[in-house]
């Protein structure tokens, strides 16, 4: 089984990872900050608990099915420069930054496993996703990052 961010021993080895990340660390591909990427994996939580609207996306009902397969099953990992939602853009529409300390305290709440329904969620590129599939491409998409800062 997948690592999973809901999950009390992944979530535990997850937070560890992310007080390892320094305001200062160089990025290894991409243009965030690593302040800046802890917003951009705080803001792809807020889109999962209906907090954060996503209105660049449009995709087919039909494809959904697809996209999830792919991303959620197949993918192992995400690749470096991969391109996201404009919503979750740093270059766009992604949440100011506050600061790094905050920024980081917001990001370590959003894991909190009992912020989520155990019934899954609603996401706008896959579509219903189960709280197992939910926590593994969460985990996923926070690993990148992680590896994206060396941590």
């Amino acid at each position: 089984m997948a690592a999973n961010f809901l999950n009390p021993a992944d979530n535990k080895a997850l937070i560890s990872r992310l007080f390892q990340l320094m305001p200062d660390a160089q990025r290894r591909w991409g243009t965030m900050s690593a302040g800046q990427m802890l917003v951009h994996c705080a803001d792809q939580l807020r889109v999962c608990r209906g907090e954060k609207r996503v209105t660049s996306l449009r995709v087919p009902g039909l494809l959904k099915p697809l996209l999830k397969w792919y991303f959620v099953t197949r993918l192992q990992d995400f690749k470096p420069n991969m391109k996201t939602l404009r919503e979750l853009d740093a270059r766009g529409g992604m949440t100011p930054p506050v600061s790094f300390a905050t920024d980081h305290a917001t990001l370590i709440r959003l894991l909190s496993p009992a912020g989520y329904s155990p019934g899954g969620i609603d996401h706008p590129l896959f579509g219903r996703l189960s709280a197992q599939e939910f926590g593994e491409i969460t985990w996923k998409h926070l690993d990148h990052h992680l590896r994206q800062f060396g941590v």
